[in-house]
């Protein structure tokens, strides 16, 4: 444990960092806090090495950092993807860091946040409303962010306190081990390497925000939530609290004033992307946030340490991320937060869901190839190559006839090897196309993949034979690189593609890929809608928002 630094030490640093003698090794001055994690919930994190070359003083802080082990991370250079292992000059290798946003009312201590997010006794359950990886280059020294909808409907790790099958936001109901389980399930659902996690809850977020004192965004149009207690009753450029921040960020809700309405608030027409567009709202809110932490000056010690002392109890880590911080800000210090791309993976939304009886909600299922595609060009490194398993079973699970024969068919056409051809338990309709491998087999897994279009998920299963897969084909799937289509996509929905598979595993993009209802997959790129918030143009006078 390091002594804590004196006023006189602390003098000293800050006389540093106005333009004394530098210390040695000293980081440019307004670079760190441009760069790097360009999440909210790492935010505070990665202000911690923000003095650059006062290591003392940083080693400091980050001892005080919480740190909670999650022995089913991947360890750095074990990466399976084709591209493995990514080395940069200093002989790093990539990295996944998991954001996590955790909807824990914990660190809720006034009355009125209280009163308007929950009282934190009684909504003691987890839910993870933020869910972000940022994947570090070494090699290119460049960063970028892949956001995963909460609600898209995933199978659950073994032993989860919650159904084995929920919204991926669930895994992280598991008390302490909510961040190991949320990790887990990423990887075995996605097949996305996680090397790192940082979580902060919703005090430590409203804090981050105060600390700041406050944030400065533009508003086109007034905005409402009634469940996120979100009330924007002006335009313009806007001066906006912690807690206006926070009921910002989580905003599915949102209703907005359209341009010359004159309608009560009851009567506003409501966003209908819900959880898709709150992603966009807070990829753009994260660029303010790093914005405002730049012109604040972070950079001063003084400054800094009065920030930190504000939101450090709310924010945990692994111990490996937690020793890395100094390294990371050396290497990624030059990064500017507008530069990095930022993607979500494409789904499609279905209300009221219904899985072996229990209630969903709302929930969205994914669309491939497009969320491989995207996976695969947000992180080339991630995905195995694909291995083609020795053995693939076909079961029904819909109940449509002869569907597991027609699909085994086609897959036979693909060059697979058909094992077991059955009619298996019908746990919905619709219901995910879920591709089971077993213990080491991820990369069968994406070979099968590569041959699916549709909703179609991973699962993993121990008690499969080394090199078996088992296909559960459901609805709204068909197999493509085969003559032979799923009888439950219709003739217009059907994708075709050639029998190659890319350098990545993951066929060449598809026209149309079936969908429940013949939706539209949603975007994996930002489109911000006129009514959205977005930073405050150069000059424009500010308001401040009452509340």
């Amino acid at each position: 444990m390091h002594a804590k630094p004196s006023r006189r030490q602390l003098r000293a640093i800050e006389r540093q960092s106005r333009g004394g003698a530098p210390p040695t090794k000293l980081i440019p001055r307004r670079r760190w806090p441009r760069r790097l994690l360009i999440a909210a919930n790492i935010f505070v994190a990665v202000t911690l090495v923000a003095v650059g070359g006062a290591y003392a003083y940083v080693r400091y802080r980050i001892d005080s950092i919480h740190t909670v082990a999650a022995p089913d991370l991947t360890a750095q250079g074990n990466q399976t993807g084709t591209n493995k292992p990514v080395t940069g000059a200093a002989g790093g290798t990539a990295e996944n860091i998991l954001l996590i946003g955790n909807q824990s009312r914990a660190g809720l201590t006034t009355p009125a946040d209280i009163q308007q997010f929950g009282n934190p006794q009684l909504l003691s359950g987890s839910l993870s409303d933020v869910i972000m990886i940022l994947h570090l280059d070494p090699k290119t020294k460049q960063a970028s962010i892949l956001s995963i909808p909460r609600d898209l409907f995933s199978h659950m790790p073994a032993g989860s306190p919650v159904l084995s099958w929920e919204k991926i936001d669930a895994a992280l109901n598991d008390g302490v081990n909510g961040p190991d389980n949320l990790v887990k399930a990423i990887q075995e659902d996605f097949g996305i390497p996680i090397n790192h996690y940082v979580e902060i809850n919703f005090g430590g977020f409203e804090n981050t925000v105060n600390a700041l004192g406050g944030l400065r965004m533009y508003f086109p149009e007034k905005l409402y939530d009634l469940e996120s207690q979100l009330n924007i009753t002006t335009t313009g450029c806007l001066q906006i609290n912690g807690a206006q921040a926070l009921a910002l960020v989580r905003s599915r809700h949102l209703q907005y004033d359209p341009p010359g309405y004159n309608g009560p608030v009851s009567t506003w027409p409501y966003d209908p992307e819900s959880d898709l567009a709150r992603i966009v709202r807070d990829h753009e809110f994260v660029r303010v946030l790093l914005s405002t932490a730049v012109s604040k000056g972070l950079t001063n010690p003084i400054t800094l340490n009065s920030f930190i002392g504000a939101v450090i109890n709310q924010v945990t880590m692994d111990p490996g991320l937690k020793n890395q911080l100094i390294s990371l800000a050396e290497t990624y210090g030059h990064l500017n937060p507008n530069s990095i791309p930022e993607t979500t993976l494409p789904v499609t939304t279905y209300n009221g869901y219904y899985y072996r009886g229990a209630s969903m909600g709302d929930i969205d299922f994914p669309v491939q190839p497009n969320d491989y595609q995207t996976i695969a060009k947000w992180d080339p490194s991630a995905l195995p190559a694909p291995v083609a398993p020795t053995t693939v079973n076909v079961l029904n699970i819909v109940g449509s006839y002869n569907l597991a024969s027609t699909t085994a068919t086609a897959l036979q056409a693909d060059g697979f090897n058909i094992g077991t051809i059955a009619n298996g338990t019908i746990p919905a309709n619709p219901s995910e196309t879920v591709i089971e491998y077993p213990t080491g087999g991820l990369a069968q897994a994406v070979s099968v993949l590569d041959k699916l279009s549709g909703a179609v998920a991973l699962k993993p299963d121990p008690s499969l034979p080394a090199g078996t897969v088992t296909v559960e084909a459901g609805t709204n799937f068909s197999v493509v690189g085969a003559s032979t289509s799923n009888p439950t996509t219709s003739p217009t929905s059907t994708a075709s593609t050639s029998a190659s598979a890319s350098s990545t595993g993951v066929s060449p993009s598809t026209t149309n890929p079936p969908t429940v209802g013949n939706q539209t997959p949603s975007s994996s790129a930002d489109n911000l809608t006129p009514y959205d918030p977005r930073p405050c143009p150069s000059g424009a006078p500010v308001k401040t928002l009452g509340g």
